[in-house]
């Protein structure tokens, strides 16, 4: 006989269940207690347990048979390991997060994602958002076909094409377009370091003969389906649409990618996916669950009318709980990684922000992004930063933070694009601050993402770089525009509790000069739209020429590093690089000089060390007390190595001094003559070094 024959009428639990208690107060609860109560005739328990092994088939082996539960007044619960049973030390990593949500069958339910980005619901959802967006979005673009990219996949005729498990005994073409017009979809993916089905000179003509969707990657195969299911014909894939194998055709078609998302209908992007081989779609995201009768059920109803009522209509509603992707200018994309892996990839950062349509299939729902709108499934993506009231300031104000991002991006690209605006020589400065503003911005977002190959520096930003040249009309020189120099030289990496991925005798992806050049994360120390008036910046050096010279096709793209320079004119001073052993020290002693300790088989300091995140690394000049900097590259491993031994002095170039504080590069010779290259740059109020007053030109490679 159950011991739950007197439940709480209202829906809201048993008293005598610790589970429905946990609906009132926070309560810990673990595995062979919900099955205990399940067994006992507990409903609220039976559902719960059904879910969970819906949800976590593995639940006992994952969490051990004594899985920990938090059950949370928010209709949150937390499972945790079991800390002391069956798993021992094979503990998973992470807790899984989950939300529940009780129910009778007779109450209007809230609208929430079925937990299958594949479902029809999700389709709908979706379709609401592109024929909005097509009907009502002006920035975004209306319906009308667009010229197809130089070779696109052709689905065949959409209605002659089914749907389910028979789209594998399909196939697909590579078609060149020719200039045709049409609608496509590209796809935004991550290779992850898989080495997916591709396009070669040898493969090229077969896969124009045809291309079984059974031989796609799972990723892909499911873009196909998305793109039928929205009844689109051309698809964009990039490992199937460029030649892999041929430098110039992939230069020539990285240097197009802006018009390849910005014309495309649709972007879908595989936030979800790490790779080709994961696949679009997540399923199996959340349960509905209706509690099974026992096997005394008809004897139970006789003794307990009100208990077999409460079994027949109870419901259970118990999902993973759902996480929104943080697009703010501040967010760590290496902390998303796990749950929105292409979110962390720089050549995706770009592809999200070329593309004016963007239909995101994340873990748990799809979400949607265009030039006017950020939204998700299950509403929880607050809108609140996009109200109109910023856009009307937008042109006279720094609004960063409070648009979306995708808002923000082309609201510096289009706002104060009028005739009067451009007239007026005040409205144009103001435009051409929200640009450098906005280009800054991009610049320490993108850097902040994970790059396969740290060559693709600047040809993974260079269709938002074709971008800014249009809409600024500045000389675009290796990532750099030339009327920011020299101030843009003044950017530091930011990772600088840690060693640099490149060696300071390694090949960088980009001169010097360039934020580019370290395989690294950066920020800017000045503003480039320029340092406030108040804070009285005074620039001490001249650029004399810059020279960019690219290595193919794509003027934005690879540069040739032995060929492009930029000379400088500035006041120099001889310095001497050292490091503190124990940084937290105070006043920074002792501080040993790198030459003397490589001499001596000192090592170097150790990745752990830091002083309030600018690193080990100091620069001494003349008789002053040195200051920190933050290398550019690392000059010695994780192991205290050293990989430069100070074997010569270095040199630090006076840049500007803006509110007390004095801005230097600091240089090392590389070569014969005054050329150099920059291994850092200094920024302190202590770095008021007296030079003769005297300015040498220089060359910066």
């Amino acid at each position: 006989m159950s011991r739950y024959g007197n439940p709480m009428s209202s829906g809201d639990g048993d008293p005598n269940c610790g589970l429905c208690i946990a609906q009132f107060q926070e309560r810990w609860s673990s595995l062979p207690e919900i099955k205990d109560h399940a067994e006992d005739g507990c409903p609220y328990c039976a559902n719960m347990l059904e879910g969970l092994l819906y949800l976590v088939p593995d639940l006992e082996a994952r969490f051990g048979e004594d899985a920990q539960f938090r059950f949370q007044r928010r209709r949150d619960m937390t499972v945790y390991a079991d800390p002391n049973g069956s798993l021992r030390d094979a503990r998973p990593k992470e807790d899984i997060k989950l939300q529940y949500r009780w129910f009778m069958v007779d109450q209007q339910q809230p609208y929430e994602p079925q937990g299958d980005t594949a479902a029809e619901s999700s389709f709908t959802q979706a379709n609401t958002w592109i024929q909005e967006c097509l009907a009502n979005h002006k920035l975004c673009g209306n319906d009308e076909p667009s010229a197809l990219p130089t070779r696109v996949l052709d689905l065949g005729e959409i209605e002659a094409c089914g749907e389910g498990n028979g789209d594998t005994e399909l196939e697909i073409r590579l078609i060149e377009s020719s200039g045709q017009t049409g609608r496509y979809i590209s796809l935004s993916h991550s290779w992850g370091g898989e080495h997916p089905l591709t396009t070669t000179t040898a493969t090229i003509d077969q896969h124009k003969a045809g291309i079984p969707l059974s031989s796609l990657p799972a990723t892909f195969r499911d873009a196909c389906h998305i793109a039928r299911r929205l009844g689109i014909r051309y698809l964009w894939i990039d490992s199937l649409c460029i030649i892999q194998d041929s430098p110039a055709d992939w230069e020539q078609e990285a240097s197009r990618m802006a018009h390849v998302y910005h014309n495309s209908w649709l972007t879908v992007y595989a936030t979800a996916s790490s790779s080709p081989s994961s696949g679009i779609f997540r399923s199996k995201q959340a349960v509905w669950i209706a509690a099974d009768d026992p096997d005394d059920a008809e004897t139970l109803d006789i003794l307990f009318p009100e208990a077999a009522k409460l079994r027949q209509n109870l419901r259970l509603a118990l999902r993973f709980a759902t996480v929104h992707p943080d697009f703010s200018p501040y967010a760590d994309p290496a902390k998303q990684k796990d749950t929105f892996p292409l979110l962390a990839r720089a050549w995706g950062y770009q592809e999200r922000l070329l593309a004016p349509r963007v239909l995101h299939f994340g873990p748990h729902e799809v979400f949607w992004e265009c030039m006017q709108r950020l939204e998700c499934d299950c509403g929880g993506i607050s809108e609140a930063s996009a109200r109109p009231e910023h856009m009307g300031v937008y042109a006279s104000r720094d609004t960063t933070g409070q648009l979306p991002p995708k808002v923000s991006h082309y609201a510096a690209l289009h706002v104060g694009r009028s005739a009067s605006t451009k007239s007026s020589k005040t409205g144009e400065a103001k435009r051409r601050k929200k640009l450098l503003a906005r280009w800054q911005e991009m610049v320490e977002e993108y850097t902040n993402r994970a790059l396969t190959f740290s060559a693709d520096r600047l040809p993974a930003f260079s269709g938002v770089a074709a971008e800014m040249v249009e809409a600024l009309g500045m000389r675009y020189r290796a990532g750099q525009w030339e009327e920011t120099l020299p101030a843009a030289l003044l950017y530091e990496r930011t990772d600088s509790n840690s060693v640099a991925k490149l060696a300071v005798n390694d090949a960088r992806p980009a001169p010097s000069w360039s934020w580019a050049s370290p395989d690294a994360s950066v920020r800017f120390l000045i503003p480039l739209a320029g340092p406030p008036e108040w804070a009285s910046p005074v620039v001490h050096a001249e650029v004399l020429e810059v020279r960019s010279v690219p290595s193919g096709t794509d003027e934005r793209g690879q540069v040739k590093r032995e060929e492009s320079y930029l000379m400088l004119s500035a006041e120099l001073v001889k310095g001497s690089l050292c490091f503190a052993e124990d940084p937290y020290l105070v006043p920074n002693k002792p501080w040993t000089y790198v030459r003397d300790a490589a001499a001596k088989g000192i090592k170097g300091p150790q990745a752990a060390l830091g002083q309030l995140g600018q690193g080990s690394f100091m620069v001494r000049v003349g008789k002053k007390a040195p200051v920190w900097f933050v290398p550019d590259v690392a000059l010695c491993d994780e192991h205290g190595e050293w990989l430069w031994k100070g074997e010569e002095d270095i040199c630090c170039a006076k840049i500007m001094e803006s509110d007390k504080t004095g801005y230097w590069l600091v240089l090392r010779r590389t070569g014969e003559g005054p050329t150099y290259e920059r291994i850092g740059v200094v920024k302190d109020y202590e770095a008021t070094w007296p030079s003769k007053g005297d300015k040498t030109s220089i060359k910066i490679v």
